[in-house]
């Protein structure tokens, strides 16, 4: 049987994985705390994925590796999801393994990097995290601060700011930065005031939300009794409930509609020991996240485990970690703070894996698992720390026409050394 895969897009060929290579990168990044043990498993010639009921699914040989690399890494959803379904335990000659791939168009990099441009030819995507574009749908996005003056024992003003207004920000310098350089950049939120879907959440509730719970019951990826739950769910519970992960999916899969080279997460932490926020924090930390950490309840569906096989074959991970090094390091650098151990927060030690670099955790969030890029997810700094809060509060610095913070200023540059870096060194 033949096994052929119609898709037209760009790849970058892969250096040779082994099955040797797979298990070590299901160990430090995939299999969180040993749940996917009876879900997946290696012998000396093959890595086979079994279902809930112990009944194999999927086997890749060994010198299917580089194919499935490609072809996971490149996929049409449903013609990905056929080809999972169709190959199942079949081991595929050189012949079928050479058809899969001549459907596989690989293009060229024809930019030449010079010294003036040494990014020349390079794709950049930059997620601004978050949605708010004012203060009051940052308070129903919950990513806010608010100390009252009382509470910060100082001269100083009470200490206002939002999340999604400084990564917005963030990622205006860090594009025109990266643009200087000769990349080409692309923003999930070009405009502070909407998602990526072209409008507010407040209007895509009003006008879209109906529309899309409609379709997703008629393809059945909705269920009934879940269908008559979030109809039923005001704006506000139903953002938590469902646009937030609705939104956040939607992000990744226009980034990976642009194909980048790298893709840039932007975001600025808070100390959850602090919580629920109405004081300082005397703690600040940097840190970054990259994909991984599956469980068992996370490989339990079609595209889970699409998302599983690519970043096992492939070596999206290996580079994610690579980038996400460099930038914490350029962030604990520049910003003078320390990069964070396992047991400075919870969720790092509870779930997280540890990478082999200081301060970068391997994590199930749906940007780091769905994006089809090497990444930096990056959590450059508290905005609660005592100190922080107020240097983010300033706007007292104008950088390519932002006018913003010098703490800000220095997380774009953070971002695009290590960008710089890791293409040029």
């Amino acid at each position: 049987m033949r096994f052929l895969i119609f898709l037209v897009c760009s790849i970058t060929i892969l250096n040779a994985q082994t099955i040797q290579d797979c298990k070590k990168r299901f160990d430090t990044y995939l299999n969180f705390k040993g749940s996917l043990n009876g879900l997946v498993r290696f012998d000396k010639e093959s890595i086979s994925i079994y279902n809930a009921k112990g009944q194999k699914e999927f086997t890749a040989y060994q010198k299917e590796i580089p194919m499935l690399a490609e072809v996971f890494e490149n996929y049409d959803p449903k013609a990905a999801a056929k080809f999972y379904k169709n190959k199942a335990d079949k081991k595929l000659s050189k012949q079928q393994r050479d058809s899969i791939r001549i459907y596989l168009d690989i293009p060229k990099k024809t930019k030449e990097r010079t010294e003036a441009l040494p990014l020349n030819g390079i794709k950049v995507a930059i997620d601004a995290g978050h949605l708010a574009s004012s203060f009051t749908e940052a308070m129903n996005e919950q990513k806010f601060l608010y100390f009252l003056r009382d509470s910060l024992k100082s001269t100083l003003d009470t200490v206002k700011i939002f999340e999604a207004d400084l990564t917005y920000k963030t990622s205006l310098i860090l594009k025109a930065m990266l643009e200087e350089k000769g990349a080409t950049v692309f923003l999930t939120r070009p405009t502070q005031s909407l998602s990526t879907f072209g409008c507010s959440y407040s209007y895509w509730f009003a006008n879209y939300k109906q529309k899309v719970l409609d379709s997703l019951l008629q393809i059945n990826k909705l269920e009934a009794a879940d269908y008559r739950k979030l109809n039923n769910l005001p704006e506000y519970n139903f953002f938590w409930d469902f646009f937030r992960d609705f939104e956040l999916a939607n992000r990744a899969k226009i980034i990976n509609a642009f194909k980048p080279d790298i893709t840039t997460i932007i975001h600025y932490n808070v100390d959850e020991k602090n919580v629920p926020w109405k004081k300082t924090s005397p703690n600040d930390y940097t840190m970054a996240f990259i994909g991984g950490s599956f469980t068992a309840d996370r490989l339990d569906n079609i595209e889970s485990k699409l998302n599983f096989l690519r970043l096992l074959f492939g070596e999206q991970l290996d580079k994610s970690e690579k980038i996400s090094r460099i930038a914490v390091h350029e962030f604990s650098e520049n910003l003078k703070i320390p990069i964070a151990c396992s047991d400075d927060a919870d969720y790092l030690k509870n779930n997280c894996l540890c990478s082999k670099s200081h301060g970068v955790f391997s994590r199930q969030l749906i940007l780091c698992n769905k994006i089809i890029s090497p990444l930096v997810y990056g959590e450059s700094l508290y905005q609660d720390n005592v100190d922080e809060c107020k240097w983010l509060m300033k706007n007292n610095t104008i950088s390519y026409g932002i006018k913003t913070n010098e703490r800000v200023v220095k997380v774009a540059k953070s971002y695009y050394n290590s960008i710089l870096m890791y293409f040029t060194k």
